[in-house]
């Protein structure tokens, strides 16, 4: 489980860091978007799926409030508790969220996602790798970047 949240956190944080820099930060409200909700939570399922496969779920849940929390600067407890009602309610924000997170991880890993954002095909080729060097299963290219600013800079700035 640390494991599995140290990977999310170092392999996600830089990349929000970067739009707090291009935005010039990122207002606290924007964290309890729905879209931003489904979309980083999702994000932080798959690299901790990807570094842990049989990360079981409660396990799951510690560490997506955990790593939110370093993430963001913020407590998880009002992530969860959302989480948890815009799923049952089937927010169409938050639906849009999750599949772009899947989308954008399939261009940051170049690899297709399993459906429901499990994980990436070919995981148990890529367990361990991600926190000793978690750049090695990066795709290097500007459609990384291009894809972030498409998926979560453009949502919070509009």
């Amino acid at each position: 489980m640390r494991k599995a949240r140290r990977t999310a956190v170092a392999t996600i944080s830089p990349i929000v860091e970067g739009s707090r820099h291009r935005l010039g930060g990122i207002s606290e409200v924007v964290w309890s978007d729905p879209y931003i909700i489904g979309f980083l939570v999702m994000l932080i399922s798959i690299v901790a799926r990807l570094e842990s496969r049989s990360i079981s779920g409660d396990a799951l849940n510690k560490v997506q409030c955990r790593a939110w929390e370093e993430i963001t600067a913020m407590t998880s407890d009002m992530m969860a508790e959302q989480l948890l009602l815009l799923s049952t309610e089937r927010n169409s924000g938050f639906e849009l969220g999750c599949r772009n997170a899947a989308a954008f991880s399939a261009i940051f890993f170049g690899a297709d996602t399993l459906s429901e954002g499990t994980g990436l095909a070919g995981t148990a080729r890529w367990q361990g790798t991600l926190e000793t060097d978690p750049s090695a299963l990066l795709v290097r290219s500007d459609d990384i970047d291009a894809a972030w600013v498409q998926y979560f800079d453009a949502h919070i700035t509009s």
